[in-house]
């Protein structure tokens, strides 16, 4: 029998959706790398209060999540509604609202260390809009298109460019165009895992994307976001690499080129898979690719972080 002192860690690392961190890390290292030119940035006190601001705020928004879905999660996600549960609503509440609190001092305190105090503005927004997405009456993830905007903001876009703000004055061209453009690849493939869960989702009333265009329009919809997304990604980093005059250094973007030609592959059969076909079937047959997500964001986000750690490496 689990004995109580592991139980009720394992519920703290479940709301804190652990699982999700190794996803985290491309988001994280991608733009240190494409902005740093040497290791000095590495070794000071603000870097890595920065880092930990960067997890906490992910913490935020898994933890939040948990906590407003926790009634819904008894049926699709019934470890998490039992982690809730486990730990109790009003301590899991606590929780949020003490890292959102924990996360705000800690980004004045950033703020003021680095005199960026647009750090502090991506911060609040961050918590807004972590917030806004899974709570009413807000609940931008019941809200069409919005939830798609949201999740590219606050997964992708809003983290690349707050850890780009550690190791860099300004923000550059390069690393907004590049943030944006790989925040759609993933978010192209991150829509065919909500696409996974239209028939429970419209079920229950919830509004996703996927459930506001159908699931044909979802899909041509995350295809299409995958391959703009790829391609302006690594038009970005050949960019950079011929800038930079590390011309050779463009072989390690091989992998990546593979990586995000087969995710584009595999989207696109799916589309074709599911066109025409009877709604029952469509579903069954997203279910079946949904597996595959894990795989598809793995590959493409670790495979443009060896790129960048190239540029970073070779640039020095």
């Amino acid at each position: 029998m689990v004995s109580a002192l592991p139980r009720y860690l394992l519920y703290l690392l479940r709301i804190r959706r652990v699982e999700f961190r190794i996803a985290e890390i491309p988001i994280l290292l991608i733009p240190i790398f494409l902005l740093v030119s040497e290791s000095a940035v590495f070794k000071t006190f603000a870097f890595w209060e920065g880092i930990f601001i960067f997890f906490l705020l992910f913490a935020f928004g898994d933890m939040i999540n948990c906590l407003a879905d926790r009634d819904l999660d008894v049926v699709y996600k019934p470890h998490l509604s039992e982690a809730v549960y486990g730990l109790g609503v009003p301590f899991v509440t606590f929780q949020v609202a003490a890292s959102a609190v924990l996360a705000l001092v800690l980004s004045v305190h950033l703020s003021l260390t680095l005199n960026h105090w647009l750090i502090l503005l991506l911060v609040v927004v961050g918590l807004i809009l972590g917030a806004a997405y899974s709570l009413k009456p807000a609940q931008l993830k019941g809200r069409g298109v919005l939830q798609l905007i949201c999740l590219w903001l606050i997964i992708f876009v809003g983290p690349m460019l707050f850890v780009a703000l550690l190791v860099s004055a300004a923000f550059s061209i390069e690393i907004i165009v590049f943030a944006a453009a790989f925040g759609t690849l993933q978010m192209g493939i991150i829509l065919v895992n909500t696409a996974e869960d239209y028939p429970e989702d419209l079920a229950a009333g919830i509004k996703t994307i996927i459930v506001t265009l159908g699931l044909q329009k979802g899909i041509k919809l995350a295809f299409w976001l995958v391959i703009i997304g790829a391609i302006v990604s690594l038009a970005a980093l050949g960019i950079m690499f011929w800038q930079r005059n590390v011309k050779f250094g463009m072989i390690s973007l091989l992998p990546a080129i593979i990586a995000c030609g087969y995710v584009i592959k595999s989207v696109w059969k799916l589309n074709l898979l599911i066109a025409g076909a009877e709604l029952a079937e469509s579903i069954q047959t997203v279910k079946q690719h949904a597996k595959k997500v894990p795989l598809w964001i793995t590959i493409s986000a670790w495979t443009v972080l060896i790129a960048t750690f190239s540029l970073f490496h070779f640039s020095r």
